[in-house]
């Protein structure tokens, strides 16, 4: 099962490299030949897209790589019995879309539907997609059975504490779900009801998309009837599936796994240390410079600790630099791979609120460059004020920072390409990330560090990541299509009067709130189970979602090192193999939270920082 599995994801994956290599050839063609284009490309790469992620979502539920809340987990009892109980879910979940996607294939096949320019048939897609959630299904299964006889080895007093525990989330959630089906329950309490399962599921270990897309389904059930409410789940999983705008998602994700490969985090540290040279803390500095520009190739803010961690920290520590100085530079700079595009945070942003992506770059790019620049300002001043934090600097070397420079062509060219393309309307974002996805390859293929081992790694990586992302976009889906039912704008505006709360007070308790949830929870995690009911609110407001869009990223971001659970500091320390303590590395942050804050006052009392340049451009 686990090969077979394998196999399908890479099938997959070398198909959405060709894909990307068709995009890429579509759009240098278009501005060498006049009205060259490769024919029906874009008709079938949603259909191919949905596809290639039905044929990833086996790994990525065997890895369990689910996004997760595993905040609560240790104290509800066994692991194993409480992924038992996941699994079950996962595999009801599974069950549920393929068979509304094989369905949906028999009706593609009932009106001969096929697309409009090249006339191929639909049903074939749609039942190859329903057969790989299938296998996917039938593999957890196995997996499954298989751990059981590991339950026979947990302590007792564990194993019964998760059975009480989940036992308890059951029985609440078909209260709840029997309230509404009884009637009884107005619009408000229908969406509170709804929001209430949800949360008890995910603290009790359940994936976060199957939380959301078995809670929606539930209450669609009881309120509407089954034939909707299936109707409903297959619409829904098959938009988010086959969404043209989130293919850029696993496109990106390639393009850093891509960029690791090739070393270009190296290079990029390399150049902004000899840039950097002349100046007393110049690697801490160079630190934040390169995870910026790197985070402008990763898109993640985990994967630029984590690569930055490994590149950095060891070149700090020799130099005789402050251990809480060089790692808290390292997580606080991670925290800029989320903000400056292409994020990944932000396409799942814009696809939910339904804004454009390509505009919520071009707002993140400011801001993400503020954040940075304020980063510097925060080293700079933290050195003036104790200079044993930071040795002499060795000088500013021309020769060897053009030397450096050159060397680092590679990330320069890619990031200069992508941006500039978005920027000046020659790619949209899923061309963008096309273009940087096989560009990245082309540089790891004829790289020295290349083996034959790091590109599969790299296809697994970014397979099982963009699969488990679009299972949480499905399930948010369709709970978004329960909560549109209930009327939650209403409901919402009903709980928070606007005509006698100051929006200044709103906004305070929304910043605070993403403040403690950035802390404890994932970024993409606080982004999905928050929206419901925070987008209403600042939509009724009048603010303008793109800016909401980037002060909340800035927010959760800012969370991810903040105490007690920051995670872009656990990831630090792993990254160091547990060389410095935790409270060293917080310690470390300390400076850079502060330049935060000045950056997310400034974000909010001037919207014009975010929506400058989409408007210019």
């Amino acid at each position: 099962m686990t090969k077979l599995s394998s196999g399908l994801m890479y099938a997959a994956m070398v198909g959405l490299m060709l894909l990307a290599v068709a995009t890429v050839v579509d759009v240098g063609g278009r501005k060498l030949v006049d009205g060259f284009s490769v024919r029906g490309i874009y008709e079938l790469s949603s259909l191919l897209m949905a596809v290639i992620v039905a044929m990833s979502v086996a790994p990525a539920f065997l890895q369990r790589r689910n996004l997760t809340l595993d905040l609560f987990l240790p104290r509800m009892g066994d692991a194993r019995v409480l992924g038992l109980f996941a699994a079950v879910l996962e595999m009801i979940f599974l069950s549920l879309v393929a068979w509304q996607i094989y369905l949906r294939g028999v009706d593609a096949v009932e009106f001969h539907e096929t697309t409009s320019l090249l006339e191929v048939p639909v049903a074939p897609f749609w039942y190859v997609t329903s057969f790989a959630l299938v296998f996917a299904t039938l593999a957890l299964a196995w997996q499954t059975l298989r751990s059981l006889g590991a339950l026979l080895e947990a302590p007792r007093r564990q194993v019964l504490r998760a059975v009480v525990s989940f036992s308890l989330i059951v029985l609440i959630a078909g209260l709840l779900i029997w309230q509404v089906a009884s009637g009884d329950l107005g619009p408000g309490w229908r969406a509170t009801a709804a929001f209430v399962t949800l949360y008890l599921l995910l603290l009790g270990g359940q994936p976060i998309g199957i939380g959301l897309g078995l809670s929606g389904f539930v209450f669609l059930l009881v309120d509407i009837g089954s034939r909707q409410a299936f109707a409903v789940v297959g619409n829904e999983a098959i938009k988010a599936f086959s969404s043209t705008s989130l293919s850029a998602i696993p496109l990106f994700m390639l393009m850093g796994a891509f960029a690791v490969r090739a070393g270009m985090a190296r290079d990029i540290f390399s150049a902004a240390s000899a840039l950097t040279a002349g100046l007393r803390g110049g690697l801490p500095v160079a630190s934040i410079l390169g995870c910026a520009a790197f985070g402008a190739i990763s898109g993640s803010s985990i994967a630029t600790t984590a690569t930055f961690g490994k590149v950095a920290f060891g070149e700090m520590k020799a130099r005789g630099y402050d251990t809480a100085l060089a790692t808290g530079s390292l997580a606080a700079g991670g925290t800029l791979g989320a903000l400056i595009p292409p994020s990944v945070v932000l396409i799942i942003y814009c696809v939910l609120v339904e804004v454009s992506i390509l505009d919520a770059f071009m707002a993140a790019l400011i801001p993400g460059l503020l954040a940075a620049a304020l980063y510097v300002v925060a080293i700079m001043i933290s050195i003036r004020l104790r200079p044993e934090l930071s040795p002499a600097p060795s000088g500013f070397d021309t020769r060897m920072f053009l030397r450096a420079l050159l060397a680092a062509w590679r990330p320069i060219l890619l990031f200069t390409l992508v941006l500039s393309g978005l920027y000046g309307g020659v790619f949209t974002t899923q061309e963008a990330a096309a273009v940087g996805a096989v560009l990245a390859l082309v540089f790891a293929l004829f790289s020295p560090e290349f083996t034959l081992r790091g590109f599969w790694n790299s296809l697994a990586e970014a397979a099982v990541n963009s699969a488990a992302i679009y299972v949480v976009v499905a399930g948010a889906n369709m709970f978004a299509a329960y909560l549109t039912m209930t009327d939650i704008t209403t409901t919402v505006l009903t709980v928070v009067d606007l005509n006698t709360t100051p929006y200044w007070l709103i906004l305070l308790c929304i910043v605070i709130m993403y403040l403690i949830l950035g802390s404890v929870f994932d970024t993409m995690a606080a982004v999905l189970v928050t929206a419901p009911f925070i987008i209403p609110l600042i939509t009724a407001m009048g603010y303008d979602l793109i800016w909401w869009g980037i002060v909340m990223l800035s927010l959760v971001e800012i969370g991810m090192i903040t105490p007690p659970i920051g995670m872009n500091v656990f990831v630090m320390q792993s990254v160091i193999a547990r060389e410095v303590p935790l409270s060293t590395i917080f310690r470390g942050t300390v400076p850079f939270l502060m330049a935060d804050v000045v950056q997310l006052l400034l974000l909010i009392l001037f919207p014009i920082i975010s929506l400058w340049l989409p408007g210019v451009l």
